[in-house]
């Protein structure tokens, strides 16, 4: 007998989750990689990468939507600093978001591989996934002011599951938007 007959007979049962997993470890490497040289590239020229900006700023005006009228803005080689004066948070690259995104770009391809659903999905997770992490940091700040008592509270149980779980269910929703995008190309294609 063939000593690679059981590897076959293995791949073979298993295709299917064996390309996932593949397209999924691929995509999340290159994307990850491409991250850091983002990265490299932005400490080299000594400047704040553009996503934890955009997130440090749209969480400032988030905060000043829910209320922190005093709410200060100031940006440093690493990250920003959002919040009241003395008692704010500082925004830096982990805490941005695109590390989540990265993970639910590498899912998405890994079950849909290199197509244009696939892409937009990406771009609409990574669009639902920073509208959580401002609305989480914004509130964290809102906890601050008020006084802060339950900060780390939330911050270690509360908003991580919330976050984590706005992927959890962006994966769940994910028939249903393949679902609209089809229609979308269907309703596009019968009109021409």
């Amino acid at each position: 007998m063939n000593w690679t007959a059981p590897l076959h007979k293995f791949y073979d049962e298993n295709r299917t989750f064996l390309v996932f997993v593949f397209r999924f470890v691929l995509s999340f490497i290159l994307m990850r990689a491409a991250y850091e040289i983002y990265l490299h590239y932005t400490a080299k020229v000594g400047s704040l990468d553009m996503v934890t900006y955009g997130v440090s700023y749209s969480t400032h005006t988030v905060a000043r939507w829910f209320g922190v009228a005093n709410c200060e803005f100031s940006c440093f080689m690493d990250g920003c600093a959002v919040g009241v004066p003395g008692n704010g948070v500082n925004i830096i690259e982990g805490c941005n978001g695109l590390n989540l995104a990265i993970v639910y770009a590498a899912y998405i391809f890994g079950v849909d591989g290199a197509t244009w659903r696939a892409f937009a999905h990406m771009v609409f997770g990574f669009f639902v996934i920073q509208a959580f992490n401002v609305a989480r940091i914004a509130a964290l700040i809102v906890l601050l002011e008020q006084g802060g008592n339950f900060y780390f509270f939330f911050i270690k149980n509360i908003f991580f599951t919330i976050i984590y779980g706005a992927i959890v269910v962006l994966w769940l929703l994910k028939p249903w938007i393949d679902r609209w995008l089809f229609f979308q190309k269907k309703s596009d294609a019968q009109r021409a």
